[in-house]
């Protein structure tokens, strides 16, 4: 015998590109599973990798091949999942990314190194000690006394060095006690699970269940049905904003639970996250352990925490944002994507993935349902809907027959110019304060102004690495570039010609806010924006605050304008409703749209009612009509038409060929040469649009150019795109991306 009777396949962390074949040692056998981290040697070194696959060795297969052996196995169990390979390999040929590059998206760098999860030791006293032999240590042991003393006053176990942080009294005090046997030692696992803390108290929700109305009923007997089944489908759940959706989760994922599956339920923004976590924890009676966690703001401990509670199957629910898709959950039946239309669910890095499509395609590698809820479903969702490929419950009303808030659309051409509130939304804010309710308001720019332009020469403060325009950050005094970061001191006159008259136009959340506290002082006021919510859990303490009706104001941007819920909140105001209507982008309207019903749907949760005040130069633009109507049936028809017409998604699908280089003209060149190439390629059944330069033409110092494809079999077309990248030869200083169902255009 040659000593072994196994090889692996290995993913390479190192960017190797490929998988690569080791001997799989006997004194390995036992241990070598397929998701187990080993070290394996490579040129010289040893590198570290992730065992994909596992097979019998036969020497035909390899002959001319001399294969090494793995080294060693990295930690005491697997951390992915046969499942999540099938899933890395799914993500490679659609999202035209490595293999590699897929399994590294899943796993986070602390899981990925090999760190077990901290541990300590606990202390107790032993159950058989005698109160004799503590009291005969009172005179001649007195830390020993004062220990026993301590922890015959509590119940649970006690951590060792916190102990005798607390007495003040040394670890051979302690120690001496253990071989006396009056106190026993446990060596336990350090838990260190996010929103398990003091602040989680302001988030949790009564547990008693809320009485189900009929649409909501029906909505779950559907989804009930559908589970009951054990095979794959995905099921929308429409329901206007207030209407009780996450009641209709909590049941189904319950059922789920009941049965013995697990539930993963993904979020789009970080900010929604504790109070979905609060509410689930104590609806479903679950544990910090039992239900985690999994987004990029937890710590290394909390991740490496979470990560083995899901993989070894302690942890039932899995609640995040984007990359909880990849949570390795055990006998996975369902799959919640709330808010699924939102951008966020889009990762725009390598592997440019859609969370909400993997989500899909995971629940159909696990039979089990992909659950889609949205108060604005996406025109693709609600076109597979239409087409039959995914079931639809809807849910009309707000639960106990709470009205929908009034929206109220306000001309802001007829105020004053460069007004940042028109006059009846300073008078409806007033109002709201002195009846003691509570004031959301909607801007989708942070920083304080955007533009700053002299009048006499026309010159424009821009980035310049990028060809966008700086922002003013007045409380830190630097101009900065939200595309690449580049900072610089503010300017006091014009730069070009020296003129005083250059100002600053337009206005941000940080002018709103500064805004508000001249003209309501009265007011407690909070803004909620990338720059303010920096450190971690800032944005949890914050919605706490708010909760307990501490803050009067909220002003803020994306991270306000969905699924919270907060019933003191009588009135919103969207400040300038035309920036997502403005954009260079096919889903403009769409976009504007989702944004206005869901940003208004924060508003008359509670008892009170509640209004919302849309400010606009285009009151008369349709996807601002009909979101004032709250009427998705009509503009979803527009909307169709208009996609239709022009063989954007949901007609076609889309692939976006970025291109980048420091050089415009060596750019121009290849872009140009590369499109006939992939021409001949694509043939008829592939309509190509373009080269042209990006709207956003340079970013950090590289010039952009992009190529469109429209397509109605995305594999193919991404396998015969890679076949015309891999023939034609790129100058050095041409880098290249393909993003797959894009949502940025620019």
């Amino acid at each position: 015998m040659n000593g072994f009777s196994k090889v692996a396949s290995v993913i390479l962390f190192s960017g190797f590109g490929k998988e690569l074949t080791y001997i799989v040692p006997d004194s390995l056998a036992d241990k070598l599973l397929v998701g187990s981290l080993v070290k394996v040697p490579l040129r010289g070194t040893m590198a570290d990798g992730i065992v994909c696959d596992i097979k019998d060795y036969n020497s035909s297969d390899y002959s001319g091949f001399k294969l090494k052996n793995v080294y060693s196995v990295v930690g005491e169990c697997p951390v992915l999942t046969k499942e999540l390979f099938d899933l890395a390999k799914w993500i490679a040929s659609y999202y035209a990314c490595t293999v590699q590059q897929a399994v590294e998206a899943m796993l986070p760098a602390v899981v990925k190194s090999g760190k077990e999860v901290q541990r300590n030791l606990e202390i107790r006293l032993s159950e058989n000690v005698k109160q004799s032999d503590i009291d005969a240590l009172k005179n001649r042991a007195k830390n020993q006394y004062k220990i026993c003393e301590y922890l015959s006053k509590n119940k649970f176990p006690i951590l060792k060095a916190a102990l005798c942080k607390s007495l003040n009294v040394s670890l051979s005090s302690v120690d001496a006690l253990i071989e006396k046997n009056i106190v026993c030692q446990r060596d336990t696992e350090l838990l260190k699970f996010a929103f398990d803390d003091d602040i989680s108290q302001n988030e949790v929700v009564a547990a008693k269940d809320l009485p189900l109305n009929e649409q909501q009923q029906n909505a779950l007997n559907d989804i009930c049905a559908q589970l009951a089944q054990n095979k794959f489908k995905t099921h929308l759940l429409y329901g206007v904003t207030g209407s009780g959706k996450t009641e209709v989760y909590i049941r189904a994922m319950r059922s789920v639970l009941e049965n013995g599956g697990s539930c993963i339920f993904m979020v789009p923004e970080i900010s929604l996250t504790p109070q979905t976590v609060g509410r689930l924890r104590s609806k479903l009676n679950l544990s910090a352990s039992e239900l985690v966690v999994w987004h990029s703001n937890l710590s290394d401990g909390q991740r490496l925490q979470a990560w083995k509670s899901m993989i070894n199957g302690s942890a039932k629910v899995a609640v995040g944002a984007r990359s909880c898709v990849f949570a390795p959950m055990q006998n996975l039946k369902l799959i919640i994507v709330d808010e699924e239309h939102d951008t966020a669910y889009k990762q725009e890095n390598m592997p440019r993935y859609n969370a909400r499509d993997l989500a899909v395609y995971r629940a159909s590698l696990n039979g089990a349902l992909a659950l889609l809820g949205s108060a604005t479903p996406s025109l693709e969702t609600l076109y597979n809907v239409q087409n039959a490929k995914y079931s639809i419950s809807k849910m009309t009303s707000r639960v106990d027959d709470r009205a929908m808030p009034k929206i109220m659309l306000v001309d802001m051409k007829r105020e004053k110019p460069n007004a940042i509130f028109s006059n009846i939304l300073r008078d409806k804010v007033l109002a709201r304060l002195d009846c003691k309710e509570q004031v959301i308001l909607f801007l989708n720019r942070r920083g304080y102004s955007k533009l700053f332009q002299c009048p006499d020469c026309g010159y424009v403060a821009t980035c310049p690495k990028c060809s966008v325009s700086l922002t003013w950050h007045r409380k830190e005094d630097y101009v900065m570039c939200h595309m690449c970061g580049h900072k610089e001191k503010a300017p006091q006159k014009c730069p070009n010609c020296g003129s005083l008259k250059a100002k600053w136009k337009s206005f941000g959340t940080q002018k709103v806010e500064e805004y508000i506290s001249q003209t309501f002082p009265q007011a407690k006021v909070a803004r909620i924006d990338a720059d303010t919510m920096k450190k971690r859990d800032e944005y949890r303490r914050i919605f706490g605050e708010f909760r307990k009706g501490n803050i009067d104001m909220l002003v803020g941007t994306q991270m306000i304008s969905k699924g919270l819920d907060f019933p003191k909140v009588t009135l919103v105001g969207i400040l300038n409703a035309d920036i997502s209507l403005n954009m260079e982008d096919f889903r403009a309207n769409e976009r504007t749209y989702q944004l206005i019903v869901q940003v208004s749907g924060r508003a008359g949760r509670g008892t009170g009612g509640g209004e919302v005040i849309v400010q606009t130069m285009n009151p008369d633009a349709p996807p601002i009509q009909y979101a004032r109507k709250d009427n998705l049936e009509d503009f979803l028809k527009e909307e169709l038409e208009n996609r239709m017409r022009f063989s954007y998604p949901p007609a076609k699908r889309l692939i976006r060929h970025i291109f980048r280089s420091r050089n415009p003209d060596k750019l121009a060149f290849y872009c140009e040469h590369f499109a006939k190439k992939a021409e001949l390629e694509l043939g008829s059944s592939v309509l190509m649009r373009g080269p042209a330069p990006a709207p956003i033409e340079k970013i950090q110092e590289y010039y952009r150019w992009h190529l469109w494809y429209f397509c109605t079999n995305v594999r193919s077309t991404v396998e015969k795109i890679m076949r015309v990248r891999n023939s034609f030869t790129f100058d050095k200083d041409i880098e290249d991306v393909l993003d797959v169902d894009p949502y940025s255009t620019i």
